[in-house]
């Protein structure tokens, strides 16, 4: 196998556990909520930043402003985020997370905690270590 064909090889593999990664997260999302793994992202984000306003969204998660919007009006419909408007702006609203919306945080922690647990499980440590290094090996080069 050429240096080209190994190259893209990896980047298949990874892409391919990417992939996977993300279904069996959305899989056990889907048995308790309507959330998406996406949506499970932002209410992420907006609990470990309360008060923190949609255009600090936008910028955190590299999106349209638009595609934002969308995405905190059916977080909101569902009763997952409430928007605050503080009373010395009026223009920003502070987002934050419901009961609701916390509680599908918490799930979404515990199901990554053991989709990260799975992905590993038939290495050593020994193995982990060995692939923690490369993969950082393999970041590095691309920053």
């Amino acid at each position: 196998m050429t240096e080209a064909q190994t190259a893209q090889e990896i980047s298949t593999l990874l892409r391919q556990i990417t992939l996977k990664e993300r279904a069996l997260v959305n899989d056990q999302l889907r048995q308790t909520n309507e959330v998406t793994d996406q949506q499970a992202m932002v209410l992420q984000l907006i609990g470990a930043h309360p008060g923190m306003i949609q255009r600090e969204l936008v910028d955190v998660m590299h999106r349209r402003a638009a595609t934002v919007s969308a995405f905190l009006k059916k977080l909101e419909e569902a009763g997952l985020v409430e928007r605050h408007i503080p009373v010395d702006n009026t223009r920003n609203k502070m987002l934050y997370l419901t009961a609701d919306g916390q509680s599908i945080v918490d799930q979404f922690q515990a199901v990554q905690q053991m989709v990260d647990q799975r992905l590993t499980q038939g290495l050593t440590s020994e193995q982990r270590e060995t692939l923690l290094t490369l993969l950082g090996d393999v970041k590095r080069g691309l920053d």
